[in-house]
């Protein structure tokens, strides 16, 4: 699933190549799932004429601005979503079935022809994504948290959001009313990069947790921005490599650095953690999961065995602040998650 560093691979691939350029002509896909809010025709209409000003994100979400003004055309890509430009090479997932040559791309629902002869399109095989218009963007996003690279707290301040939280430290960074734009994989390499283990409740971390925490929640999307979300660039000794094969299948089980990778449901997600270096403090475990994976036979992957999760109180958020978490949960839900190795 997209998560961050895709969705700015996107951005700056339309940054890089449709800004200032006017839309000639736009064409929708009869797709109520993914284009909402608006008819096909009607969405043609508004943006045929139009100028691109820029495009810009905030966590998941990106969208296009025009010179002409609102409303801005807001892209969230869900679990397959991308954007596409005509003969550049493009950031897809390992078994995607898009050649890059492919024009227009099989999946498409928006396809731009723009001045000067450029091409672009929304592409979305499994329809988890979302097209929209939107006179107000920042109304739109303003249940979000903050972007860990646009708007990242100050260290105290930061330590001081963890110590308010009761929740475990992987479910907190997964909520986008927290902060935007971490999904499963970066919470997994930033929790492993910064040596903590996923259920520690977040009140628990320690000064010295929490200035790791923090820098390894800008270091791990920085470095994943600076490779265009290429994940043949990441560096070797990432868990990212293991992540999608940890626990599945028979034989030896993954090892990173010569530590076990183990496998459990945290926060209703799938996720691999390294129990040598992210230790559980006495005490410090989330309320809703007890032991949840059992040691794998010698030889062999561990097992994940989630256990029932206890409800937790509070309010209820309103739907557009749990439309993210949402869509990551109904995602899984399809089928086992799937290996989000991207390459060009």
């Amino acid at each position: 699933m997209p998560e961050l560093p895709e969705v700015e691979a996107a951005r700056q691939l339309l940054h890089d190549f449709c800004r200032g350029k006017r839309v000639e002509k736009a064409v929708c896909a009869d797709d109520d799932k993914v284009i909402q809010g608006v008819s096909p025709a009607d969405l043609q209409k508004a943006l045929q004429g139009k100028t691109i000003k820029d495009a810009l994100r905030k966590g998941k979400n990106l969208w296009l601005e025009f010179h002409e003004g609102p409303p801005a055309l807001m892209f969230h890509l869900g679990m397959t979503g991308s954007l596409a430009v005509k003969g550049i090479p493009r950031v897809q997932y390992v078994n995607a079935t898009n050649a890059n040559d492919e024009w227009p791309p099989k999946y498409w629902k928006i396809t731009l022809e723009m001045e000067g002869g450029v091409h672009a399109a929304f592409c979305d095989p499994r329809r988890f994504g979302r097209v929209k218009q939107s006179a107000d963007v920042a109304a739109e996003l303003a249940h979000l948290g903050f972007d860990p690279l646009l708007s990242m707290p100050a260290l105290d301040a930061f330590a001081a959001m963890l110590a308010k939280e009761r929740r475990g430290i992987k479910a907190l960074l997964l909520d986008q009313a927290f902060s935007a734009g971490v999904g499963n994989w970066v919470a997994d390499e930033v929790l492993y990069q910064a040596r903590i283990h996923p259920e520690q409740k977040a009140s628990t971390l320690t000064a010295e947790q929490a200035s790791a925490l923090h820098e390894q929640l800008q270091g791990v999307l920085q470095v994943a921005v600076k490779a265009g979300a290429d994940s043949e660039k990441y560096p070797p000794g990432w868990l990212f490599h293991q992540k999608w094969t940890a626990g599945r299948g028979k034989g030896p089980a993954p090892t990173l650095d010569g530590h076990r990778i183990e496998v459990a449901k945290v926060a209703g997600r799938t996720t691999a953690f390294v129990p040598d270096l992210q230790k559980l403090p006495a005490g410090a475990q989330s309320a809703g999961r007890k032991a949840a994976t059992k040691k794998a036979p010698e030889g062999e992957a561990p097992s994940a065995m989630p256990a029932r999760a206890r409800k937790a109180p509070g309010k209820r958020r309103k739907p557009e602040e749990r439309e993210d978490d949402e869509d990551e949960a109904d995602a899984e839900g399809q089928e086992e998650e799937e290996d989000c190795s991207v390459t060009t």
